[in-house]
């Protein structure tokens, strides 16, 4: 059985989101210790999610837990029904649908499968990973890459941090003539980067903690690197300031903005950092515009409708391999019958013709079989009958019905 715990951006929003995700990131490996320990885990943290899978012979006892967990993780001032549970189909089906990115900010983005595979990865060398979990996650990567082979739902920019350019150049008129700040080095200024590169900026600085970081981004993507030394110069110069760092809290505020010298021209701040890196008052100061992964949601809902074609084709996917899983575990489960009706059968005949052999050699042979095969058939069916009366008497009828179909009888 599988159960997990989600909080997401579709359900919390961004900004709260980053917030519970926080609160239960820092207690999930204490408070589920012992629940953990007993089954297979996964846990997968992005930007936009917080989500815990477990594999488990028992899932009530870990449900019971993940809603302690909640009540006690979870403030009262927030919304309690942020975080949620899902268990078998439904966190099948989830988990599909993330690695499909159908699950994503800008749905269709491709990072999110490198995630999946990176916390399936990470769990399994260390050991959490076995029967249910392996499973579960070599099929959510096996959906994804049909979804991107079999449709076009990830052409384009379909990424938060080509969003974001994407955002930047609808709200500046362009992007070719402007001198544009990329604070950070890490996946989501990679991607911001290569999406700018192709705007043509006139100029492109990238500045993070370390230097030698900037300086390798800079050899993929172009730009020019900055030490962090030199922050406050290239926000006096620059028009466009993207800040996608992984820093845990506040990193440019009013001072900063002030620090850097009277500015001559309007400056454009997106904030793609969670949780957030600037001060929400930097979007108060004259000239200074600020946007946050919230003001993604347009680009986001024209995305969607770009894609509402591919989107559905995907879906129609991802409810073909559950349709698949479900046929597989129909299989599985009457295989098992079999497996077990087989042994039983086998037992039984192994007993007969043991006491028929002793028999054989002072009684009629012909007396010995008619026992035996008299004997075989009784033990085999002896069950079957009585379930049988018992259904009649509480009017079971269905299960009556299924024993006609199985011995291929025409009763009425």
């Amino acid at each position: 059985m599988i159960i997990s715990l989600h909080v997401t951006h579709t359900d919390a929003g961004v900004e709260a989101m980053s917030e519970v995700a926080r609160l239960m990131e820092s207690a999930v490996a204490e408070y589920l210790r012992n629940t953990m320990a007993q089954n297979e885990y996964v846990i997968l943290k992005t930007c936009n999610r917080f989500e815990v899978y477990v594999g488990t012979d028992d899932a009530e006892p870990v449900k019971k837990e993940f809603e302690s967990f909640i009540k006690n993780t979870v403030p009262r001032s927030m919304d309690q029904s942020i975080p949620f549970i899902l268990q078998g189909k439904g966190s099948i089906k989830h988990l599909f649908r993330v690695s499909c990115g159908l699950d994503s900010l800008i749905v269709g983005e491709d990072h999110i499968q490198g995630q999946v595979r990176e916390a399936y990865v990470r769990s399994k060398e260390e050991g959490h990973v076995s029967k249910y979990l392996s499973k579960l996650f070599d099929r959510a990567l096996s959906v994804g890459k049909r979804v991107r082979v079999e449709t076009q739902v990830n052409s384009g920019s379909v990424s938060v941090g080509s969003a974001a350019v994407e955002l930047a150049e609808q709200m500046t008129g362009g992007l070719k003539d402007k001198t544009v700040l990329i604070y950070g080095t890490g996946s989501m200024a990679t991607a911001i980067g290569k999406s700018l590169s192709k705007k043509d900026p006139q100029t492109m600085f990238i500045l993070g903690r370390s230097f030698n970081r900037a300086s390798e981004l800079v050899l993929q993507i172009g730009g020019i690197a900055l030490s962090k030394d030199y922050l406050l110069p290239a926000i006096s110069k620059s028009d466009v300031l993207f800040v996608a760092t992984s820093a845990p809290h506040i990193i440019i505020t009013p001072e900063t903005i002030s620090s850097a010298g009277d500015r001559e021209k309007p400056l454009l701040i997106l904030d793609v950092s969670v949780p957030k890196n600037v001060d929400d008052a930097v979007g108060s100061i004259p000239g200074i515009s600020l946007e946050t992964m919230d003001g993604l949601q347009g680009v986001a809902a024209e995305n969607i409708k770009k894609r509402k074609m591919e989107i559905y084709e995907a879906e129609r996917i991802v409810n073909d391999e559950i349709a698949r899983i479900d046929m597989e575990y129909q299989w599985e489960k009457a295989d098992r019958i079999i497996s077990e009706i087989s042994r039983k059968a086998a037992a039984i005949r192994g007993e007969e013709v043991s006491r028929a052999k002793v028999r054989a050699a002072t009684a009629d042979v012909n007396e010995v079989f008619e026992d035996m095969a008299r004997a075989i058939l009784s033990k085999m069916l002896a069950d079957t009958y009585e379930k049988l009366r018992n259904s009649s008497l509480n009017g079971e009828s269905d299960i009556i019905d299924a024993a006609k179909d199985l011995f291929g009888l025409d009763v009425k």
